[in-house]
């Protein structure tokens, strides 16, 4: 990208100027060097200290496949007030490890790691930032390969361009809360935007199984960006955090990739306006009025198809909060942690409202430590024709299920 504010780092060339302890490079990935075939068990590269304008927010990324008894840790330290911070983590990652963020800050106080964002408070705001991710195995035959890093910031002197008009539309498929599981709230927005991201591009991946993917234990929520695009790096797409301004929205439509993007407006039954995660697809010109309009997915919409909108440039321009996810296509050798599908049958039990799953005949009892989600099956949808055009009704969804196999 164009700004050196969005730093992304990826590939043999790129990684190999970073220090690998205990790693090595395959096929332009981070992965636990081995000794007789057996991987090591931990391994640690941190990157070079990087210079930047001058920020008050940082975020940082990470795609990477993690087999079972994998895991990663990322963490970052910040230059500020002439000194850098300890090594702050951003929590242990894997797909099927329950994810909970960290908090930790400075010892004085002024730089602060919450959930998916540093914080930087100190005079003059931070001007240098260093990551470095640990990877570990429980399985010598296993490792873990990190894809992707990258750290973006918000500069306190944000020099924002406009780039070059742009007349695209894209496609991204549509989806809104109502249709989808409450459970997660209005923060649903966010894995929502994602799947359409993802199955603009192909994948078939429900926005309830992005939710589950990116699910912040501290918080019970599906608001962590950094788990969003670890989200969407676990089916193989590459995928960052960024703090975009127009040039680069129009860059990210004019190579044929949508965005999402963070705007902070009011949404009908909030007296305060609020931030929501919207899909980015495109831009315009009207001829009539003789103004500029940007293509949305708005995932507060009443219903599947409403959820594609127009809003004038100014107004979305006034609206964004100059934060961004920017997803590109995944290469075809890319491996892929995808959530496991099974197909059951839902049979009624003895006692009315309970029904129980059988799969190819036979009882599918779940065994005592699940926990996991179930998509609507057709006894849940509306009526025949809902189900058969993939539509829920307000009361149908995902279902959490936790050592239990009745459905009531």
């Amino acid at each position: 990208m164009e700004q050196r504010n969005n730093l992304v780092l990826q590939g043999t060339e790129t990684f190999s100027r970073g220090q690998l302890d205990n790693l090595a490079l395959e096929n332009g990935a981070l992965v636990l060097d081995s000794v007789a075939g057996r991987s090591l068990l931990y391994g640690s590269y941190t990157t070079p200290e990087f210079a930047m304008p001058a920020f008050c927010n940082l975020n940082v990324s990470w795609n990477a496949h993690a087999p079972r008894d994998t895991m990663v840790e990322v963490r970052c330290r910040v230059y500020a007030a002439g000194a850098w911070t300890g090594w702050m983590s951003f929590g242990k990652w894997a797909p099927d490890y329950p994810r909970c963020s960290v908090s930790s800050h400075s010892e004085d106080g002024m730089i602060f790691l919450m959930g998916d964002t540093v914080t930087v408070a100190a005079p003059g705001g931070g001007t240098g930032v260093q990551l470095q991710v640990n990877l570990s195995t429980n399985n010598d035959k296993v490792s873990p390969a990190v894809r992707l890093l990258a750290a973006a910031v918000r500069p306190l002197a944000w020099e924002k361009h406009n780039g070059h008009p742009l007349n695209r539309r894209l496609y991204l498929p549509e989806y809104c809360l109502s249709a989808h599981d409450p459970s997660f709230g209005r923060e649903m927005d966010l894995p929502l935007v994602m799947a359409a991201l993802m199955n603009r591009w192909g994948e078939d991946i429900l926005p309830e199984e992005v939710a589950y993917a990116m699910e912040d234990g501290s918080t019970r929520s599906t608001g962590n960006t950094a788990f969003a695009a670890a989200a969407a790096g676990c089916c193989g797409y590459p995928c960052w955090q960024a703090w975009m301004d127009l040039a680069d929205l129009r860059e990210q439509i004019h190579d044929g990739c949508s965005v999402a993007v963070q705007v902070e407006r009011r949404v009908r039954g909030q007296r305060d306006p609020m931030r929501l995660w919207m899909g980015l697809r495109g831009f315009g010109h009207d001829d009539a009025v003789m103004a500029d309009f940007v293509l949305l997915n708005d995932p507060t919409a009443d219903t599947d198809g409403a959820v594609n909108c127009t809003m004038a440039l100014v107004d979305f321009m006034r609206y964004f909060t100059g934060k961004a996810i920017a997803l590109r296509p995944k290469q075809r050798e890319a491996e892929a942690d995808r959530p496991r599908r099974l197909r059951c049958e839902l049979h009624a039990g003895t006692q009315p409202g309970t029904y129980y799953f059988e799969r190819r005949g036979e009882p599918a009892d779940l065994p005592e430590d699940f926990s996991g989600w179930i998509a609507c099956a057709r006894l849940l949808y509306t009526s025949d024709a809902a189900a058969e055009e993939g539509r829920v009704g307000p009361r149908c969804g995902p279902a959490h299920l936790k050592n239990n196999q009745r459905i009531h």
